[in-house]
């Protein structure tokens, strides 16, 4: 299983160091409008990190989708599935290495908006003000949501079960495509309608899990529900590979 993740990680290593360097760079002009007290570049590098946080981790988890699409519909899968491990561990290598990276990059992501709203308080006047402005976003969402280290760190551990989940139903879209679905007009676009279709369904059972008193509560047990969805279609995919796959 190491040696599978480690193949994975590798395939997707110059993806991760794009995303890094721009990341970077936008960090950069951050700190520069923060230092230097200038607006634009402060707010400038605020939207940039944000946006540079949602579009990294909502790439991460694409890329992994189309290497496993490319994994079975191109020569090199061969190299993959001949070799003595089951789908289950093919596929299980995958999502650990894919749900590791994404955890890792929500850390350095949550970790680098603590670090810069923290050097934003100290070094500007503004920063009551922006707080003032994420407090208003967080209520429009929820009211029961607040700016504390707590709720942010379980609301960003949330988000991340929720992509990971969506990923694994990803998985099994791409799966279908090729093995149940193999060979059928429009192929992909039912398996699109699939995924679509699941994701819909979810979204509705979430929508209907009683409100609790502790917003921290209510995102713990949709992490746990999000990643209970995600052993269950994992299994599921697993199971079509290993009995409806050819390669």
């Amino acid at each position: 299983m190491n040696k599978l993740i480690k193949y994975e990680f590798r395939k997707s290593l110059f993806p991760k160091l794009v995303i890094l360097a721009a990341t970077a760079v936008v960090e950069i002009v951050y700190l520069v409008g923060v230092f230097g007290e200038y607006e634009n570049p402060t707010f400038a590098g605020i939207l940039g990190l944000v946006f540079a946080a949602v579009a990294g981790l909502t790439y991460i988890g694409i890329e992994s989708i189309v290497t496993l699409y490319r994994d079975l519909t191109t020569k090199q899968s061969y190299m993959l599935f001949m070799t003595p491990n089951s789908s289950y561990k093919i596929l299980g290598a995958k999502a650990l290495e894919n749900g590791l990276s994404i955890l890792l990059a929500g850390l350095f992501f949550g970790g680098l908006a603590y670090f810069d709203l923290d050097l934003l308080e100290k070094e500007r006047s503004t920063f009551a003000l922006i707080k003032e402005q994420l407090e208003n976003m967080l209520q429009s969402i929820d009211s029961r949501l607040s700016f504390s280290t707590a709720t942010f760190l379980i609301l960003l551990f949330m988000l991340l079960c929720s992509l990971i989940g969506r990923i694994v139903i990803g998985y099994l879209a791409v799966v279908l495509t090729c093995t149940v679905l193999s060979g059928k007009k429009g192929a992909a676009f039912i398996s699109l309608l699939v995924y679509i279709a699941i994701s819909i369904l979810i979204g509705f059972l979430m929508d209907k899990i009683p409100a609790m008193d502790s917003i921290n509560s209510s995102l713990l047990i949709q992490s746990c529900i999000y990643l209970g969805i995600s052993i269950v279609f994992y299994v599921i995919t697993g199971w079509l590979m290993d009995k409806k796959l050819s390669v």
